[in-house]
């Protein structure tokens, strides 16, 4: 039987559809103003890819701060909610059962979670508000530098010397930032993007250090697409960290794997 799992996020709008253990197809769409038009339509492009239609989606569960309206806009008589904690930590499980500790990093916040042998949440720790440890300052350098966000990471890379930024808040890492632009001569591009992602990793790594890293760690979450973050952890870390494919859909996946126990039990209650 088909189920969805649905994360609506602060700026993008996810849905995974499931069967059994293979996910059929998976959907992300740009949060507007309207979050229940989203979720509608994230769920129809994922029908799309799947060949299904609307009422062969058993259950739904959905996820994330802007969860509430989906209800109405899905339309699937069996639909709850679960915290974004459970369905980051379920979601890890499912790809990445040997993970013990899971890193999601979104574009507003970010949650660091300790996982027991069987994947449920032993302790957690999420980011503070205007700290440099989330996809935030990604956006702001993105719209400084005039560098789409998808090609940051890349150009990190190429950096030779990154510059270092000392304040933890967005707002004056925001300020330290503009001081590198406007040096003579300015600092390269790529050392200003590393001395970003550096600064967000070591924000980051704080928040791991907190809940421990027991074995092996998993990265996911949208920002952990961009390869700099991603190479900066591992640096921390000291071996290469667990990565799924499409790290953007772990917390969808995970509502959509508490979709597919949720449509087991009515079926056994029948």
């Amino acid at each position: 039987m088909a189920v969805v799992g649905i994360d609506l996020g602060s700026q993008n709008t996810k849905a995974v559809i499931l069967e059994g253990d293979e996910i059929l197809g998976g959907a992300s769409l740009e949060t507007g103003e309207s979050a229940e038009t989203e979720a509608r339509m994230a769920v129809q492009e994922a029908l799309r890819q799947t060949g299904l239609k609307r009422e062969d989606l058993k259950a739904a569960v959905a996820t994330g701060p802007l969860s509430v309206p989906v209800t109405k806009a899905v339309n699937i008589a069996a639909l709850k909610q679960r915290s974004a904690a459970s369905c980051i930590a379920t979601g890890a499980y499912f790809r990445f059962p040997q993970a013990r500790t899971v890193l999601y990093v979104g574009a507003d916040s970010s949650m660091a979670i300790r996982l027991s042998a069987d994947g449920q949440v032993e302790d957690s720790v999420k980011s503070e508000r205007c700290a440099v440890s989330s996809g935030a300052l990604l956006d702001i350098v993105s719209r400084m530098l005039e560098i789409p966000i998808e090609e940051m990471g890349a150009m990190s890379l190429q950096a030779t010397a990154p510059q270092t930024l000392s304040s933890r808040c967005v707002v004056f890492a925001e300020g330290e930032i503009l001081s590198f632009i406007h040096k003579d001569p300015p600092v390269p591009v790529p050392d200003v993007l590393a001395g970003v992602n550096q600064s967000i990793a070591n924000g980051l790594w704080s928040m791991v250090q907190k809940v421990g890293v027991p074995s092996e760690l998993l990265l996911c979450g949208g920002v952990i697409r961009n390869a700099g973050i991603v190479k900066a952890m591992e640096a921390h870390l000291g071996k290469p960290a667990l990565v799924p494919k499409h790290p953007q859909y772990v917390r969808a996946l995970g509502a959509a794997v508490f979709a597919r126990q949720m449509e087991r039990e009515a079926g056994a209650s029948c």
